[in-house]
């Protein structure tokens, strides 16, 4: 086995590190989701017949749909006991905490209220359509839970597995530069098992800042604080740790003392990877079955979406890791609980398409 076959995930979330400009790739993604969905959607309006003065009136719809569902459905769902007691803490969407599952919701009751104005696009007719930008979204905003290294997945000896270091060198980021110059990160190419599971070994370096700490205080850092940071970092997920009784190397840096100190990254199945591919390929089977079947009774492409979207979502949960402790007690979690109902409703709705004709599945 090649020991090195792991990925290092050092991206950080924002697109200009140590700018004064705060953009982050997720935002980025989250905007790119709505302006490719923007333009998808006015295509289909043009070769369906429709105006296309209602696009921008649909992204509304959808944008609102989306972030109330989304932030509803995490507060509700995930943590209910929490936000019911601090409900202004729910306008707080900057501070994270959105569900796909009352994204979902959010979609579909924005879509019922923009067909009510609307007597040539019935419920299902744009349910048909929307789902289709949808799924490129999220595509996209997965790859944005990728720059975040969130949505993480569970220990795996993959080649693709993946040690997320980004959480741990935010921390030593952050530390006093007159303390830590730089540092960095790489591959010893060793495996330790610990606990059960495979470790990977890495090699830290920090290079201390020039007329910085000596030996003895150098030292005092790595084996009293480099622990602290580290479980700081992981928080409930564990993605470094240190070895018992390494002891640093030290070496004189170019500027200053230089250390190298022994880690074990664990590995993990990089989940919203496999999410964001799978939505991408979703996204092309859609437009392809509306592209070359004009006419496909309401409801098929929708309920066609649901039920594959959330039969991916319940089996990729089962390499995922549970968002919240009360799901440790669950024999399924909470995503796997809320995606069996979607998948049942798009069964519902796909059968209808197939045994009525088309036109004639209520849509209001």
């Amino acid at each position: 086995m090649n020991l090195t076959a792991f990925i290092l995930w050092e991206m950080r979330p924002e697109i200009w590190p140590g700018s004064a400009l705060p953009l982050r790739w997720y935002g980025l993604f989250f905007a790119a989701a709505f302006a490719a969905g923007q333009i998808i959607i006015s295509r289909i309006f043009r070769r369906d017949g429709k105006p296309q003065k209602d696009v921008d009136a649909l992204t509304y719809y959808m944008i609102a749909g989306t972030v109330l569902g989304a932030r509803l459905g995490h507060c509700l769902f995930y943590q209910p006991e929490y936000y019911l007691l601090n409900p202004f803490e729910i306008l707080k969407v900057w501070e994270g905490g959105l569900a796909s599952h009352g994204a979902t919701v959010g979609i579909i009751v924005a879509m019922w209220l923009y067909s009510r104005k609307r007597k040539d696009q019935s419920w299902l007719w744009i349910l048909d359509r929307i789902v289709i930008v949808v799924a490129l979204g999220g595509s996209l905003i997965r790859l944005g839970n990728l720059m975040n290294s969130e949505i993480i997945g569970k220990p795996a000896d993959l080649p693709w597995a993946m040690v997320f270091l980004q959480p741990f060198e935010t921390i030593l980021r952050d530390q006093d530069p007159n303390l830590i110059q730089s540092f960095s990160i790489r591959k010893e190419g060793t495996d330790v098992v610990a606990e059960g599971r495979t470790y990977k070994k890495l090699m830290l370096t920090l290079d201390f800042a020039k007329n910085g700490p000596g030996k003895e205080e150098a030292t005092a850092f790595v084996k009293n604080y480099l622990p602290v940071m580290i479980r700081s970092a992981n928080g409930d997920e564990e993605n470094l740790r240190v070895i018992p009784d390494a002891e640093p190397d030290f070496s004189a840096g170019e500027n200053g003392l230089s250390c190298s100190v022994a880690l074990l990254g664990l590995p993990r199945h990089p989940a919203m990877v496999y999410e964001s591919i799978s939505t991408f390929c979703l996204f092309l089977a859609l437009f392809l079955l509306w592209q070359k079947n004009p006419s496909l009774p309401e409801g098929r492409i929708f309920g066609l979406f649901v039920v594959l979207l959330f039969t991916l979502r319940f089996f990729y949960e089962f390499l995922k890791e549970n968002q919240v402790e009360f799901e440790d007690s669950l024999s399924l979690n909470m995503g796997q609980f809320l995606s069996i109902p979607m998948i049942l409703a798009g069964i519902w709705i796909l059968s209808r398409s197939f045994s009525t004709d088309k036109g004639s599945i209520p849509s209001k």
